[in-house]
């Protein structure tokens, strides 16, 4: 990730020590109300987001410039990894088929562009970071 998105500035990358699901998308909200000058970018799994979706309709309200970006694999893959550990084999809900992510943040007051081939990522991501609202950018992967 540090090859395509560089932190190069201290106190520019924020997560949680221990891995908290859900921390994400309402940690990008904080992180804006906190630092209103600069550009915050959201980046978030598909199961992680679904902890806390929400946070999506705050950002629209109070107009926060929030690049929001899911990346849906259609899982809980954290939680899949972990079952793994415990040499669990099927863990029962953590598939996530049929999500439509751009919906969700529609319906909250929040654009959403999707990705599906790697040849759209340039151009969708100038448009989220280019945003002075929030914006949501789903990219579907395999």
């Amino acid at each position: 990730m540090h090859d395509y998105l560089p932190m190069l500035e201290r106190g520019t990358f924020h997560t949680c020590a221990s891995g908290g699901l859900g921390h994400g998308l309402p940690a990008a909200v904080g992180v804006a109300l906190a630092r209103p000058e600069r550009k915050v970018i959201g980046l978030l799994g598909d199961g992680s987001a679904m902890y806390s979706i929400q946070g999506l309709w705050s950002a629209a309200e109070l107009k926060l410039p929030i690049a929001f970006i899911i990346v849906n694999n259609g899982s809980y893959r954290a939680l899949e990894e972990f079952g793994s550990r415990f040499d669990i084999k099927t863990l029962p809900g953590v598939q996530l088929p049929h999500i439509d992510f751009c919906a969700l943040a529609a319906a909250q007051g929040v654009k959403g562009i999707r990705v599906e081939r790697c040849a759209d990522l340039d151009a969708a991501l100038l448009a989220i970071f280019a945003a002075e609202v929030p914006m949501l950018l789903e990219v579907r992967v395999k």
